[in-house]
């Protein structure tokens, strides 16, 4: 079902194929999940969170300045968080989505290409 549904995109990784195909990936992925990958994945998380309450701490003191409120909008801020999560670990790279005005533009293509593929 997968590879019909997101062949085109994914290509024949782990993420498109089933069967015995899906197995030898799984087997080739499950070596990736060590305690070190995890250790660095809890350290960046817990980076990118400390940053998340540095903008909130800011806004909320601007907005005392103000003497206004402010709006969080919790999906665009998890969505944020995610994307810069994932591509740390998986790419290296940070997106500085949290620290961002407007996301990142490889953040819009893929909010982008994950609403054409529910389609």
């Amino acid at each position: 079902m997968w590879k019909k549904v997101l062949g085109e995109i994914l290509g024949v990784g782990i993420f498109a194929v089933d069967g015995e195909r899906w197995h030898v990936h799984r087997k080739l992925m499950s070596n990736m999940f060590s305690r070190n990958l995890l250790r660095h994945s809890a350290d960046v998380t817990r980076k990118k969170l400390s940053e998340l309450v540095y903008v909130f701490n800011k806004r909320i003191d601007e907005s005392d300045d103000a003497e206004e409120g402010f709006d969080i909008d919790l999906q665009d801020v998890f969505f944020r968080l995610t994307i810069d999560i994932t591509t740390i670990i998986t790419f290296g790279i940070d997106l500085c989505s949290i620290q961002r005005d407007q996301q990142h533009h490889f953040a819009l293509a893929f909010d982008e290409l994950s609403f054409l593929c529910q389609k």
